[in-house]
């Protein structure tokens, strides 16, 4: 077991690939009475479409979202009710381009480690489970489909990446969900679901040495698959380099976007990290709430409290995405397209701010070690190194302005602009 060593906060990683492929991180946490568990697989929403033995396959929107819902329904019992009857608290959720299973217990860590890496690891699908999972599915997505802030997210993101895998709501149409068969969902198992794909990373109150042994038992009843020629195809079409998008809904007040799509390459590993902590750190110098841009948005009444910005950085595509309700939403566009136009300019002036920012953000860092939460929500273990809270307050402390203004002229230079307005149905 390899040990990485983080001496500057009295911390430890332990790292071991096993004999199946399967990846584990361990992280005790001193004096924590919870843990938490998470086993992630590098397959989402996008990866709808893949080269499996020289044979394109294309499946139908939403399946790898379908495929989650499907892993805690078994033959004769729900995986929650497991985990209830233990006291640990289970969930799981699906991106673009990750699933992820997890649980969080005060006990029994055993007993649920071997309930999550079993339920994930031994799947049970059938005609009907599959027939029934979809009037589930349908009802989540005309839910989320009636919701004006998710309709605008995926909207923009749809616009930003025209004729993608992006272009889709992660759970799919109701459409699509129709077409997913039992074949779909045990190819897309078979394909993804393997040792050498997925990650295990726990955190908290845990004997590295003794989980570890756990986890090695219950893997030898699951070992390595036989090989497979697989090459994903996430095809990324060219969008228009700026457009203005309408649409109406039945809301009290209009929403708008302004999304940013990046279309230069972004490195792997740390290097990317890097990428995606210098664009937030210039988003944050020109739209967080001390920014004087923002205060002079805020001051002329274009945004209000409603306004958020986000950044997204994974696997095939980046993007940044600025988004308010606002009575004015043309103004709205306009001016933050003037921002933006600006930035390379004025961001050499803001010394002062960046370093402040900087001091801002490594004492966020500092509060969420004490969380196990966000020790397991930063932690990355698909990058071909393994990246922690830990590794980004290196990678913080030595950024400097020079290096978030190459990155940001890189990101902003090849950059696509969209932008959406819903309004008020009439």
């Amino acid at each position: 077991m390899k040990t990485i060593e983080y001496h500057q906060f009295g911390e430890q990683l332990f790292v071991e690939k096993l004999a199946n492929g399967l990846t584990v991180y361990l992280q005790p946490k001193r004096g924590f009475h919870k843990t938490i568990a998470t086993l992630g697989v590098n397959y989402g929403s996008v990866d709808s479409q893949f080269n499996l033995a020289g044979k394109l396959i294309s499946q139908p929107a939403g399946i790898a979202h379908f495929l989650e819902h499907k892993m805690f329904d078994k033959k004769d019992y729900d995986v929650f009710e497991l985990f209830n009857q233990t006291g640990a608290s289970a969930n799981a959720y699906t991106s673009f381009t990750n699933t992820n299973y997890l649980f969080s217990t005060a006990g029994n860590l055993k007993k649920n480690l071997m309930i999550l890496l079993d339920f994930v690891q031994i799947p049970y699908f059938t005609e009907e489970k599959v027939t029934r999972e979809k009037g589930i599915i349908d009802q989540e997505i005309n839910m989320y489909r009636n919701d004006a802030g998710n309709r605008i997210y995926f909207q923009t993101v749809a616009d930003l990446y025209p004729k993608s895998p992006l272009a889709l709501d992660i759970a799919g149409s109701v459409d699509s969900v129709s077409q997913i068969t039992l074949a779909d969902v045990q190819t897309a198992y078979q394909t993804f679901y393997r040792p050498e794909n997925m990650a295990l990373f726990i955190t908290g109150n845990l004997d590295p040495v003794e989980t570890l042994d756990w986890i090695k038992e219950n893997q030898k009843q699951k070992p390595a698959a036989s090989p497979i020629d697989v090459t994903r195809h996430v095809p990324i079409p060219a969008a228009a380099r700026e457009a203005i998008h309408q649409h109406s809904m039945q809301i009290t007040r209009p929403k708008v976007a302004v999304g940013i799509r990046g279309d230069d390459v972004v490195p792997t590993g740390r290097a990317g990290v890097k990428y995606e902590m210098a664009i937030s750190m210039m988003l944050d110098l020109f739209f967080s709430e001390t920014a004087a841009t923002y205060d002079d948005l805020y001051q002329d009444g274009v945004i209000d409290d409603s306004f958020s910005w986000e950044f997204e950085n994974e696997r095939t595509f980046h993007f940044a995405l600025l988004s308010a309700d606002s009575d004015n939403p043309d103004e709205f566009i306009t001016k933050i397209h003037r921002v933006i136009d600006q930035i390379p300019e004025k961001l050499p002036e803001l010394t002062a701010a960046f370093e402040l920012q900087k001091r801002e953000l490594y004492g966020n860092y500092i509060e969420m070690m004490d969380s196990q939460e966000a020790i397991s929500g930063q932690f990355n273990g698909f990058l071909g190194e393994p990246v922690t809270i830990y590794d980004e307050v290196d990678i913080l402390n030595r950024l400097s302005l020079e290096d978030v203004l190459r990155i940001t002229e890189t990101f902003l230079k090849s950059s696509t602009i969209q932008s959406e307005i819903i309004r008020a149905k009439a």
